[in-house]
């Protein structure tokens, strides 16, 4: 039962530091120079989300080290923060782009839309807040990659010491989901949440997931800048796309799986 509350906590404690954050730089806007600032670049406030959230994991996993005796890593090793081969990253990158893909083809089937209108209302809204590169650095590189260290690196890792893997992978899928913004984005989450994990698993290193997700955000926010999308005329296409999006990312995990298999690279996780 102790370690079942131990893991609750530190849970607890991963979220609490996200969401402390934010709160932090919620009371910052009433500081007329950081507001005025935040106003004309929105992404401003999530690079300091990211900051302040990596700082303060920091600083509980050194408290941790000095109080709490616990075992002797460093924060990068805890997170598996592992260099992965060139070959590993290109397989990363694929897998990114599909899921890219997929997102791109998501945002124009017209149906699903009028089901969850606050879908691209969520997109437009990232997108005219201000400075697209800013928007690319938070919204496509730097909360993505937190969210890796969140659910992979943190959660997942605290949760596989005490249950089977295949729970692990569920509960901080189900975790991932209820995070985002709106329903659709849930829907969709449900399969990344999955995939990302699963990456983590194959490959050992947290840069694989990172990677993947960093590139499927920032290519898809710059498709849909692009307006890449618009030459899909009608849902049966969208959905084409979509699935043919989804069905390639997993198809390319379940490659790396087997190379890494084969390469006897996948031994007891």
């Amino acid at each position: 039962m102790k370690k079942y509350l131990g893991t609750a906590a530190n849970i607890a404690i991963y979220f609490i530091i996200f969401y402390f954050s934010m709160y932090v730089f919620e009371l910052m806007m009433k500081v007329k120079l950081y507001s005025t600032i935040i106003v004309a670049n929105p992404s401003i406030n999530l690079i300091s989300i990211f900051c302040l959230s990596m700082l303060l994991y920091w600083l509980v996993h050194k408290w941790n080290l000095i109080f709490l005796n616990t075992e002797r890593k460093t924060l990068a090793k805890v997170l598996k923060l592992v260099k992965v081969t060139p070959k590993t990253a290109g397989f990363s990158f694929l897998i990114g782009l599909a899921g890219a893909l997929a997102s791109i083809g998501l945002l124009q089937i017209a149906s699903l839309n009028k089901m969850f209108p606050d879908l691209e209302e969520n997109v437009h809204m990232m997108m005219n807040s201000g400075n697209f590169v800013l928007i690319i650095v938070a919204l496509g590189i730097l909360f993505p990659a937190l969210e890796e260290v969140i659910f992979r690196g943190l959660m997942f890792n605290t949760l596989k010491k005490v249950m089977p893997i295949s729970v692990a992978v569920i509960i901080q899928m189900v975790a991932y989901c209820l995070v985002q913004p709106s329903v659709a984005f849930m829907l969709i989450s449900v399969v990344t949440g999955t995939v990302y994990c699963l990456i983590y698993i194959i490959v050992r290193s947290l840069w694989a997931p990172i990677i993947v997700q960093t590139t499927a955000m920032s290519l898809f926010f710059i498709g849909y800048k692009l307006e890449i999308g618009s030459g899909i005329s009608n849902d049966p296409l969208a959905f084409t796309v979509t699935i043919a999006g989804l069905v390639i990312m997993i198809g390319l995990t379940i490659l790396l799986m087997r190379k890494k298999r084969r390469s006897q690279l996948t031994t007891t996780y």
